[in-house]
């Protein structure tokens, strides 16, 4: 039997980006004191009914209580090309990767609006401030803390709220895989010796390895065409589509129970093109900044240096 307790107390703080937000929740209202367990929840996400039966369990059967948080699955709503392809990303990062990641204690990520924690862990740590990835700080600050126990439950669904066209589709790229060289840069990756450091570290030259293949094909696909070379890529490519393109496709569309996904093929190609350059121009943007403490040029981050 799960015993929840609801509040309907509010708190306001004036715009300080996220972090600060979740900060001053948790002070103000004591929660670690309060409560034993602390769910999240983002204005463009919603939980399905029975997300925390799914998820209290792993709290209740952890004896000795290492367990920081339990990870749900995040799950799109498919309405449109751009939020089906996210739901092939998240299909591939959740049964893929987050399995991976769960078994070598070397989480990437712990996403906010589909994360429970134990409390406590709120009486030593906050979520850090200054870069444009709070949730991603925050793991990888449990990480070097040593709070490295998290467990990842495909049953406890999050359906959340996809960008709805191609502008909103890069906007978030930019802020999330800006985010992601940020904190790179913050925590000294691939320098202090742990899992996460491998893992962070093996993500990242794929992911700029990706990019500058991207470059290489447009900047060389005229001068190719004109001499009849472009069969070079093209056992590259054979192998990508049908090695791994096409099967994760097929399976993801299996288990979603949504067939019509796999004639977006030509679309989700389009967007992994633009995801790879955007990854790799967030390069420059987050880890090869100059700008000091984390905190990067935006209205936002200028309104959080107030904070700092």
């Amino acid at each position: 039997m799960i015993s929840l307790k609801y509040t309907n107390n509010v708190a306001k703080t004036p715009n300080h980006g996220k972090a600060h937000a979740l900060n001053f929740g948790i002070k103000y209202f004591k929660l670690p004191k309060n409560y034993d367990y602390i769910f999240f929840m983002d204005a463009d996400s919603q939980p399905r009914a029975d997300f925390l039966k799914k998820v209290m369990p792993h709290f209740n059967n952890d004896n000795k209580k290492k367990l920081i948080c339990v990870v749900g699955q995040v799950k799109g709503r498919g309405v449109n090309w751009i939020s089906k392809y996210r739901q092939w990303e998240y299909h591939i990062s959740h049964f893929i990767h987050k399995r991976a990641q769960e078994i070598l204690k070397s989480m990437l990520v712990v996403p906010g609006c589909a994360t429970v924690y134990r409390s406590k862990i709120f009486a030593k740590l906050e979520f850090p401030s200054g870069t444009l990835t709070e949730d991603m700080d925050f793991t990888f600050l449990l990480h070097r803390t040593g709070n490295n126990k998290m467990l990842f439950e495909d049953k406890a669904i999050v359906y959340t709220q996809d960008p709805q066209n191609l502008k909103d589709f890069i906007k978030q790229l930019k802020r999330w895989y800006t985010g992601f060289w940020q904190v790179v840069r913050k925590y000294d990756i691939p320098w202090q010796g742990q899992v996460l450091d491998l893992e962070v570290t093996m993500l990242a030259l794929e992911g700029l390895y990706n990019g500058l293949i991207v470059i290489f094909f447009l900047f060389s696909f005229i001068p190719l065409l004109i001499f009849k070379e472009l069969n070079i890529f093209t056992l590259p490519f054979l192998i990508d589509l049908f090695i791994f393109f096409i099967p994760s496709l097929i399976w993801s569309s299996i288990v979603d129970k949504d067939i019509k996904r796999v004639f977006y093929l030509p679309l989700f190609y389009f967007l992994r093109f633009i995801s790879s350059l955007i990854f790799l121009r967030s390069f420059f943007y987050g880890f090869l900044s100059s700008e000091k403490e984390y905190v990067w040029d935006s209205k936002r981050y200028t309104q959080e240096r107030q904070v700092i």
